[in-house]
Formats: C-alpha cells, sequence, structure tokens
C-alpha cells in the first residue's frame, strides 16, 4: 500500500494543490520556505489519530492567507491509497476509508468548517456570512 495522491485545500501556504504519487516515490525535495514542513504536518492531521485534539483544532495562522475565516470556508486535506488489494492487514486498515471500488483507492481526509450548528444557523440566516470567527469551526 502506498500514498497515491495527496490533496490539500486552504491550509497554510497551500490554497490549492493536488499532488499525484506514483509507487515507490519516497522522498520530498524543495526549496527553503516552500511547504516541505507544512505538507508533512496536514499529512499527520489526516492520518495521526494519536495527534490530541489540541493539534487537530486549527487557528487563523492555520488558514491560507487568501480564504477569510469570517466567511464560511474549509481546509481539507485528503489522502489517497493505492495498492492494498489482496493484503490482508492493509484491506482491514482501508476497510472503514472512503473507497472507490472501481479503480481500488481507498481516500482518508481532515476537514476543519464550520460547526453543524453554525452552518445550520448560516442555512437558516440566523448568522451572516461574514460575522464568523475561529471560534465557529471545529
Amino acid at each position: 500500500m502506498y500514498i497515491s495522491r495527496i490533496v490539500i485545500r486552504n491550509f497554510r501556504n497551500f490554497e490549492h494543490v493536488d499532488i499525484p504519487i506514483n509507487h515507490g516515490v519516497s522522498c520530498l525535495v524543495g526549496e527553503n520556505n516552500t511547504g516541505k514542513s507544512n505538507l508533512l504536518h496536514a499529512l499527520r492531521l489526516a492520518i495521526d489519530s494519536n495527534l490530541s485534539s489540541t493539534y487537530r483544532l486549527l487557528s487563523d495562522h492555520d488558514i491560507h492567507t487568501g480564504i477569510s475565516i469570517s466567511r464560511a470556508n474549509q481546509v481539507i486535506v485528503s489522502i489517497e491509497f493505492a495498492d492494498y488489494v489482496g493484503k490482508v492487514n492493509e484491506t482491514a486498515l482501508v476497510g472503514c476509508w472512503e473507497v472507490d471500488d472501481e479503480k481500488h483507492i481507498a481516500r482518508l481526509s481532515y476537514r476543519f468548517r464550520p460547526k453543524l450548528a453554525v452552518r445550520e444557523a448560516l442555512e437558516a440566516d440566523d448568522i451572516k456570512d461574514g460575522d464568523l470567527t475561529i471560534d465557529d469551526y471545529h
């Protein structure tokens, strides 16, 4: 099993990045201050079940600068896995994740967005889009 694709939206310096990864890729290379550490942190948000909730809650500084936190937006980190079919342990691991049965792709995602009550209040026009704060997100 390997990571076959990474999609990140609105996280730190990534407004939108979609990275297909071929089997056998095992390193990350780039100039200083281009987002290598941010990419690894994004992966950890989605993958690391032992990461405390303190680190899962994002701050204003974790939201891409082109996005206003006052308007309903979301941060998404989505990781796709391939080459797990026919391998008992790997299939068991990805069994509860979103799976594309035709392409044999499992997807694990992290989403930071307005809380359900806030989304419902926005839909009912009880809250105006543009009045949100970071406390309205989870």
